[in-house]
């Protein structure tokens, strides 16, 4: 794999060259054995999101403002995408960012309600709740008007059913939105402060500079869903913050923000991650792979790493756990021009698994 450093341009109005910086982070290569890397589909249409259910059905999104087909939610049979059901039916989507799914059968669908010019109709955001079992929409959750603002665009999605709460990322104005799953009422428990929006202008790439970047972009929850795990589209800095901090409303944003914790801040530009076995995995953008970051490390500067997968990953943007503990994501490519963008990937990485203390291959 190729390496690619990347710049970061200081939000000020200077000249991005006078203020830039160069993280060193995203240089460093695992030389551990590396995952399998196996190509699962490819498609003409941008997607946006994956989901992988417990019994590995594969679902994608295709927002709105990409090139789409005629239907949002898709379902991947023998190697093809193909609408999923009659979802669209009984749902009227505006442009459906993300799908996720919480280790049920069941299927997270976020509608961010964003029109063609860019601003949020409040009536269209919404969550939905479809039962894979009998491959029907379950609830659905129109997000409350307060929790949005003109510029929002809701973004990625984490589920905690044990405490009955979704987390939401804006990317659109940056912010965390908490949704209460058995009231539905809503509230933007992070936002309006510098962890949740971009912190840099630009993404260097061999062709040139990427500057259409978002803030509070991915989402992961720790195992025992008491820490929430969250970055910018354009931000190094990854950050942790309490969930029973985004969960007390009786705190403040200004209460909360003293509980974030800033992680690793030499990260890597990114779009989207997963957690597995203690590792979170995101795309590393500018360098067109994967970034591993080991969550316990004590030493930080030697907790990630790009993944040697033999090949370069055109813009990782979104990252699901299958049931074997693969990690499979697609690519959008947003770095290149339309021309060269199709087709789509979708991977699937698998990892050699242990028994009695020795490697032993099981893809």
């Amino acid at each position: 794999m190729r390496l690619k450093k990347w710049l970061c341009g200081a939000l000020t109005g200077v000249s991005l060259f006078a203020a830039s910086v160069v993280s060193f982070a995203a240089e460093r290569v695992s030389w551990e054995a590396p995952p399998t890397l196996t190509l699962v589909a490819e498609c003409d249409y941008q997607w946006g999101g994956i989901a992988v259910s417990p019994s590995g059905r594969i679902f994608v999104c295709f927002p709105s403002w990409g090139n789409h087909p005629a239907y949002h939610v898709g379902e991947l049979l023998n190697g093809t995408v193909y609408p999923y059901y009659d979802l669209e039916d009984h749902a009227s989507f505006g442009c459906v960012q993300s799908v996720y799914s919480d280790g049920s059968e069941t299927l997270w669908v976020l509608d961010t309600g964003t029109k063609p010019t860019g601003n949020v109709a409040p009536s269209d955001a919404k969550l939905l709740i479809v039962d894979l079992s009998r491959n029907e929409i379950s609830r659905t959750y129109m997000i409350p008007p307060e929790a949005l603002l003109p510029d929002s665009v809701l973004n990625d999605v984490r589920v905690d059913n044990a405490r009955g709460v979704a987390y939401i990322t804006d990317s659109g104005h940056g912010g965390v939105i908490v949704l209460e799953l058995t009231t539905g009422d809503a509230w933007r428990a992070l936002t309006d402060i510098p962890e949740v929006r971009a912190n840099i202008q630009s993404i260097y790439f061999p062709s040139g500079l990427y500057s259409n970047l978002a803030h509070t972009d991915g989402l992961e929850l720790d195992s025992e869903k008491t820490r929430l795990f969250f970055s910018s589209l354009g931000s190094d800095i990854l950050y942790t913050v309490p969930t029973a901090a985004l969960l007390d409303r009786s705190l403040t944003v200004a209460d909360r923000q003293k509980q974030i914790k800033a992680i690793n801040v030499q990260n890597v530009p990114t779009d989207g991650m997963v957690l597995r076995n203690g590792m979170l995995y995101m795309g590393a953008l500018s360098n067109e792979g994967v970034w591993e970051f080991e969550l316990d490390k004590t030493d930080v500067a030697d907790a990630g790493a790009i993944l040697n997968l033999g090949k370069d990953i055109r813009w990782a943007s979104s990252f699901a756990l299958g049931p074997d503990d693969s990690v499979y994501f697609i690519t959008s490519a947003n770095n290149y021009p339309p021309e060269q963008q199709k087709p789509y990937e979708m991977y699937r990485m698998t990892w050699p698994k242990k028994r009695d203390g020795q490697q032993y291959d099981s893809n």
